[in-house]
């Protein structure tokens, strides 16, 4: 062997070893690809009070109430010709009151949550402002006397997916409120909004200190209350000729608490198959709203 090719031989071996030779057609497996540097990026700011909601069912029905306060608005570069569309669409003073839309890369929208779960946002984003919750004396004034009306009331449903479920069903079957406890209930979040699908901007959430207390108030402004478990006496259609009725759910593992069900003027049951399992509780309540729709 030549000397030349030795010496050529020798320090292309230096390279490699040192870790400085690469083949230019074949990059380095450490190499931080561009999708790696974006997700580190910071991120997105929220106001103080403001929680994150995303998707377009969500980001569209936050846009159209007037009253929900939106702080900011982001949108990636290939929708934001459907958010400038969505914008027109709104009444001029709506449009005024909004935030200028910020375009941001898709990888930022990974950090919206707290947690760094990945979300299916579809290129939208906004902060927005918890909205009012109604007072159940006064949405009971407000009822009109000659108007059927369903509620909804939740004992200690604890999951905000569920409850957003719940929401998006409350909206189908034209019911006219939410009834929560005020310490055992979630409070409005990025992951209730999406499940709800622009629902949370439509049925109003009222939040009390006491259910069994709500519920004999209820039922002074004619409101027949039907509870729902699996021993429940009655099938589910039984209450559906009630002008004013308030349907009740317990919480996903113990059911309806005991003071709460003794305050209900009947419990329904679901008719299943002998050897089915109980239902999710977003299940049963979009089937009893079902089968109480006024007949």
């Amino acid at each position: 062997m030549s000397t030349k090719k030795a010496t050529m031989r020798q320090k292309k071996s230096k390279k490699q070893q040192t870790g400085t030779f690469q083949r230019p057609d074949k990059p380095s497996r450490h190499a931080v690809k561009p999708a790696q540097r974006s997700a580190k990026a910071a991120a997105l700011p929220a106001p103080n009070g403001s929680y994150f909601i995303w998707g377009s069912h969500a980001i569209n029905a936050a846009l159209a109430n007037h009253n929900r306060h939106i702080a900011a608005l982001y949108v990636t570069a290939d929708q934001a010709d459907y958010l400038k569309g969505a914008l027109h669409s709104l009444p001029s003073a709506r449009q005024a009151a909004l935030p200028e839309p910020q375009i941001i890369e898709k990888q930022r929208f990974d950090r919206l949550t707290s947690d760094g779960t990945k979300i299916v946002h579809q290129g939208l984003a906004a902060a927005i402002m918890p909205l009012d919750d109604l007072h159940l004396e006064e949405f009971l004034f407000e009822l009109p006397s000659d108007m059927p009306s369903r509620v909804m009331i939740l004992d200690q449903v604890s999951d905000p997916r569920n409850i957003g479920a719940i929401m998006r069903s409350a909206r189908a079957f034209g019911i006219s409120a939410l009834i929560l406890q005020d310490r055992h209930a979630p409070l409005e979040s990025g992951a209730l909004a999406r499940t709800a699908a622009g629902a949370l901007e439509d049925v109003p959430i009222i939040r009390v200190v006491n259910l069994a207390r709500a519920i004999e108030e209820l039922k002074g402004a004619n409101f027949h209350i039907a509870g729902l478990d699996m021993a429940g006496s009655f099938d589910a259609s039984h209450a559906g000729a009630q002008d004013r009725l308030a349907l009740v759910m317990g919480s996903e593992g113990k059911g309806m608490r005991r003071l709460v069900k003794e305050a209900c003027d009947e419990v329904l049951a679901i008719q299943m198959a002998d050897n089915s399992e109980s239902l999710n509780v977003s299940v049963a309540a979009a089937i009893i709203m079902h089968h109480t729709q006024k007949k």
